[in-house]
């Protein structure tokens, strides 16, 4: 097969619009894919959360200066977005970038053939990904496209025919999800994160032959009913970074055995990309054996979330830095992405939360030491907190809906209020109670 586009082919310069124009797409779309999300959990978050996924992947790509070469490109959006995953859909879409990028190292100008590579180790490294993979989600539409790459490839199209094609292979794979998944069957509804593959596809497909789509897909599969969301038996969703990474998959390509374990424990939706950990859990003490497990590890930051709850993000984001698996929980259900002092570079990551964020970032240290550590980091306000006891107090008057100012000088008042402070386990206390009078707290300043 031959024709006209036959020597158009994507660059670095073409896969950074791609990206720069991907970002804005979902930016604008993000809410109706939402609400098309039933499955894992009906959250309603998927295309919010596969949206702040892609935007850490450009921002990666941002710093990059001078001409760049796709390689280039596609190394620093799989580094960014593996970084900035949120949620499962956010993470499997990180895990194929990541595929992308080793597919396509090396290939200044993507051919036929790379492109098919790239399809197929993107589809391959998602369904690794995930302990228990699930007909019906973005792993079968991403399956669909990379045999269709593979099949174009294979009769000789050119690179125009190749990805017009797997445009519109994705469409009708997208519109079988309905069928394959009894819940979305139930809900009459596509799979959202497909959805959100789909769309992305369609706009490279617009950025490599300078068209425009008139028939988004989105229009399509919105006209079903809305979906209300209702509580899911995961209550809990838990994002961990760890010091250690864990293999994702064996020489056989099966479940890793921290994937196996997680299970064993009670976890749903895991996905392992790398260092990055994703599961579901049913309550808080699922929670702690579960991140009782990741420990052993090394937990470098994490994140959770209350399924229940589906409340839209505040003007501020906190970051607490704190040493030890019950402070990190307790911080990070209560609002923070919750850093380990104990391992990594605790201005790094704080840098690269700030680069995640697009609201006000406040940071609240465990320590004088970590204040230390901190230094000066541009854009962010950093309240002085020197031990774990002014932390909690800073912590207890956090808000995240209140004007950014307002909030850091009330966690400021509510840790320099914080004189001495001392604290005691349950357990410890029961063992070792106190005789007496108790001590005064000396709360006056001076």
């Amino acid at each position: 097969m031959s024709g006209p586009n036959q020597a158009i082919g994507l660059n670095g310069r073409l896969a950074a619009r791609w990206a720069r124009r991907a970002v804005d797409r979902l930016r604008k779309e993000r809410v109706e894919i939402d609400e098309l999300n039933v499955f894992p959990v009906p959250d309603g978050a998927t295309g919010t959360n596969m949206y702040h996924t892609l935007r850490a992947a450009y921002l990666a790509v941002e710093e990059l200066t001078g001409p760049v070469t796709l390689p280039q490109v596609v190394a620093a959006l799989a580094e960014g977005a593996g970084r900035g995953a949120r949620g499962n859909s956010g993470l499997i879409l990180a895990v194929a970038l990541q595929g992308v990028a080793d597919a396509l190292d090396g290939v200044t100008v993507a051919t036929p053939e790379a492109m098919a590579q790239a399809l197929e180790l993107a589809s391959a490294r998602a369904r690794q990904s995930v302990a228990r993979p699930v007909d019906g989600t973005m792993l079968t539409v991403l399956d669909a496209m990379a045999t269709e790459a593979a099949e174009k490839a294979e009769d000789g199209a050119n690179l125009i025919e190749l990805i017009s094609a797997v445009r519109l292979r994705s469409r009708s794979a997208l519109r079988e999800t309905t069928g394959q998944l009894p819940v979305l069957r139930e809900a009459e509804v596509v799979d959202a994160g497909s959805t959100g593959i789909v769309e992305l596809f369609d706009l490279l497909y617009a950025t490599v032959t300078g068209r425009t789509p008139q028939d988004s897909m989105l229009g399509e599969v919105t006209r079903s009913p809305r979906i209300v969301h209702q509580a899911s038996a995961d209550e809990l969703e838990i994002v961990a970074f760890l010091a250690t990474a864990p293999a994702s998959t064996d020489s056989e390509g099966t479940t890793s055995t921290l994937a196996e374990a997680l299970d064993e424990l009670g976890g749903t939706s895991i996905v392992i990309n790398g260092p990055k950990v994703h599961v579901h859990v049913a309550d808080e003490a699922t929670a702690v054996t579960v991140l009782d497990h990741l420990a052993g590890f090394g937990i470098v930051r994490l994140d959770m979330e209350d399924l229940r709850l589906h409340e839209e993000e505040g003007e501020t984001h906190l970051v607490a830095i704190v040493s030890g698996t019950g402070l990190l929980m307790h911080c990070a259900l209560n609002g923070a992405s919750a850093l380990s002092p104990d391992s990594g570079d605790v201005r790094a990551m704080t840098r690269d939360i700030i680069a995640e964020e697009e609201r006000e970032v406040i940071v609240v240290p465990s320590s004088t030491t970590v204040l230390k550590a901190l230094g000066q980091v541009s854009g962010v306000q950093v309240v002085r907190s020197r031990n774990v006891a002014t932390l909690l107090s800073a912590l207890a008057v956090y808000d995240p809906f209140a004007p950014s100012g307002e909030i850091f000088a009330d966690m400021t008042e509510a840790a320099a209020g914080t004189r001495v402070g001392t604290i005691v386990s349950a357990e410890q206390l029961a063992l070792n109670p106190p005789t007496g009078a108790l001590p005064v707290i000396d709360d006056a300043p001076g």
